[in-house]
């Protein structure tokens, strides 16, 4: 009987013991966090520390804030930058080999801009200009590959 006694009082100091290095590995883990959190700030307390925190943390969503904005206003201010592009390779003149020839379109987000051509023999390479304007030919007609330049970039999507 004493010595069944004795080896649940054993098994009691043993859980005892084994939970108690469980709470001490655990303390350890959450000081050692703490440590690193405010090592480096000696001075003040941790109400100070969070303090400088949330002012840092607030000017910073300012500074996001005004970044965003001045993105936007960006964009607005520029609409006819280039932001579809298409191009075509093509061989015009079946004697040369190879697609040395192009068609290039540029457009605005409004598909507005130009096509440019270029028509390359063995003598020369010619280059042509041709407005485009709401992604349409306009004073000058439009070839079959530049028409596929312009259904290229029109096919394209702008990411905001």
């Amino acid at each position: 009987m004493l010595d069944s006694f004795a080896s649940i009082n054993n098994l009691i100091v043993g859980s005892i013991f084994l939970w108690l290095i469980i709470l001490s590995l655990f303390f350890w883990r959450i000081y050692s966090h703490y440590r690193r959190l405010i090592g480096s700030l000696r001075q003040g307390d941790l109400i100070n520390i969070l303090d400088q925190q949330l002012s840092s943390m607030s000017e910073t969503k300012s500074l996001l804030s005004a970044m965003k904005k001045r993105v936007l206003d960006l964009e607005k201010e520029t609409p006819n930058n280039i932001k579809k592009v298409g191009l075509v390779r093509f061989n015009p003149y079946r004697e040369l080999g190879g697609n040395q020839s192009f068609a290039l379109s540029l457009l605005d987000e409004e598909l507005n801009g130009v096509v440019l051509s270029a028509l390359h023999n063995r003598q020369t390479t010619r280059v042509y200009a041709k407005p485009v304007v709401l992604g349409k030919e306009t004073k000058y007609s439009l070839s079959d590959e530049e028409k596929e330049a312009v259904k290229i970039a029109k096919s394209l999507k702008h990411k905001k």
